[in-house]
Order: structure tokens, then sequence, then C-alpha cells
């Protein structure tokens, strides 16, 4: 059984003056992954719901919107087309259907161009199955596909017909059987309404694939993770305790605990808190697995929600990664020590 989690359709997009930072944090977090578990480890966390659900909310998109899928993979792939180690191929609309030019430019640039053909196929059969074999009618219209020199991930999106009701297939390589690929690949299903669809990736019903047309007139219920559709947070139902008592602990943390930050002007409270959440999204997996919502007390949302974007705070905390980014590549001894530091003053308050 493959699970769907309902997220409601919220409408706007993401404003200019966002998606430009959303892209300068986003290339930040995901090049201090890499930095420290390699660019394998990013593509595997990319195919993870939550953790991509927090990324998400870790930039300042809405907290729980099918629109996060959209926006922030465009943000990842401005962000790191520039990077020798991964690529981001496709997009949204007409961009989807560039999406085998793009993975011969990426494998170029990677210098992995023997292995052109192969994601292409790979990206070719995900699109297919994913509009195809999840019997619900459903629209594939964003399609891209991450990958390294040795993993491989597919993000895409589909519109079921005649209805609002989005769903985000997530593809890892390593959950792929190659000799049945069409045998429960996903990492997960997103959706954004409570349906019943006939999913003929499922191993229960290798049957229906082996059986020929007249099966599809059965079907079976998928078990849901449903997002509410109000826009509000509410911490004692949305989160666990330990994610509130952490976000109450980030609250706390104190700047004069922290000399090596203050030599940067600007840096208060708010950029030393949200600091503390970006460093938890990069070295406490479980809690970002755990609590996706959690991160949206980051920076704020799109929409105010939980509270409005203050651009300066936001500004302040791009230039400090960019610069422990820097510092930790220079000095390349006890990489990201601050973000350690503030990573272990979050860890302390496990519930």
């Amino acid at each position: 059984m493959h699970s769907i989690t309902e997220l409601p359709l919220h409408g706007g997009r993401a404003p200019r003056w966002l998606f430009g930072r959303m892209v300068t944090l986003s290339r930040a977090i995901s090049y201090v992954i890499m930095d420290e578990f390699g660019a394998d480890e990013l593509v595997r966390r990319i195919a993870d719901p939550n953790w991509f659900q927090a990324l998400s909310c870790a930039i300042g998109y809405d907290w729980h919107s099918s629109g996060t899928t959209t926006v922030t993979m465009g943000a990842l792939r401005e962000a790191l087309n520039e990077s020798s180690e991964v690529y981001i191929a496709g997009g949204k609309g007409k961009a989807g259907l560039k999406t085998p030019s793009d993975i011969i430019k990426g494998t170029d640039i990677l210098s992995i161009t023997n292995q052109a053909t192969e994601l292409q196929e790979k990206s070719r059969i995900a699109a297919k199955v994913d509009s195809g074999l999840v019997y619900d009618k459903i629209g594939i219209y964003h399609h891209t596909i991450m990958f390294s020199k040795g993993k491989w991930a597919v993000v895409q999106q589909g519109m079921s017909s005649g209805s609002d009701i989005a769903v985000r297939f997530q593809w890892y390589c390593d959950y792929v059987n190659e000799k049945d690929i069409a045998n429960e690949p996903h990492s997960s299903v997103y959706s954004q309404n409570h349906s019943s669809s006939l999913d003929l990736t499922a191993n229960n019903n290798k049957w229906v694939r082996e059986s020929g047309s007249e099966a599809l007139e059965e079907y079976q219920k998928i078990l849901t993770k449903t997002y509410p559709m109000r826009h509000e947070i509410e911490m004692n139902i949305d989160m666990s305790k330990r994610a509130v008592a952490t976000i109450a602990k980030a609250n706390e943390l104190d700047p004069k605990d922290y000399r090596e930050l203050l030599l940067v002007k600007g840096v208060g409270r708010a950029t030393l808190r949200s600091l503390a959440f970006v460093s938890s999204l990069i070295y406490d997996k479980e809690l970002a697995y755990r609590d996706p919502v959690m991160y949206a007390y980051n920076l704020g949302g799109k929409d105010k929600i939980p509270f409005e974007i203050n651009k300066k705070t936001y500004d302040n905390v791009c230039k400090l990664m960019s610069e422990i980014i820097e510092n930790a590549r220079i000095e390349n001894n006890e990489k990201y020590k601050v973000l350690k530091r503030l990573n272990a003053s979050l860890e302390n308050n496990r519930s």
C-alpha cells in the first residue's frame, strides 16, 4: 500500500522577492549537505516526502500546499544546476518536455554521459507509470529528475482529471525493482484530497498488471495522511511535543553564547534562531522527517503563516550561511562547527 498525503490547493505564487531568497538559502543548505554527507545523500533526501516538506517550509513557502512541489523544485534547479555534483532536469509545463535534452546537458556537466540514455529511460518510465498505472486519471504537469553521479530521484506532480486534486509522486532509485519497475517504486505519493484509486504500482496488484484491462474495474483504498484545509498551524495538533519544545528552545538561544557569529553585523536573536532551524534540518534528520511543519517557524511563510517573513532576517541568514560555507571550505577543519553547535543545543531538547 502506498500512502497519499492530502495537500490543499492554495492560490497565489511565490513573489519574486521571496523566490530569489529561496534559491539562495536552498543552495546553501544543499551545499552543506553535499559537503558533509555527499551528493548522493542530497538526492536521497529530496525523494523523502517529509524532508522535502521540511525544506520547503524552512525556505519560506506555504507549510502544506501542493505548490511546494513546483516552487521548491524550481528553486533547487536554479540553485544547483551550477554545481558539478548534482543536476535537476525538467520542470513545470513546457520545461518538463525538455527533460531528455536537460539530462544530456546534466550528464555532460557531471561527466557521466554514459548514463544519459539510462536516465532518460528512467525519467520516461516514471512519467508513464504515474500517469497510467496509478489509476486515478492523472495528468502529469510537473516532472523533474534529480541525479548525482551515483543516484537519481524523480519528483513529479499531476492533476486528477475533472477535479482540483493534485498528487505528488516521489521516486528514489534504490526503491525501484529493475525487473519490474512498476512494482512499488515510490518513496511517496502526495495528494490534496482523499480518494480511492487503483494503484497498479502496488505489489499486491501485480496480478492486475499481468491480467489485462478487465482488471481495471477493481480498486483498492489507499492509506492517507492528511494536511488540513485551514491555513493556520495548531501546535498541539500539527506537531509533536518535541517539535513544540524545539521551537521554544530556538527562541531562547542567546547570541552571546555564539561569539563567532557576533562578528557578523546584524546577527541577533531572530537570525540565530533561524540558523538553529537550518542546522537541525541538515544534521537532525529524524526531527525533519517527523515534524516537517516545525520548519515553518524558521523564517515564516509566503502567506504570513505562521508569521510574516522578515526580509532583513532572511538576508542575514543567507549571508551568514554563505560565510559559514566559505570559511568551512577554507579551513577544512571541524567543518561547520557553528551549525553543529547550534544543532546540538536543540538536540538536548528531546522529549
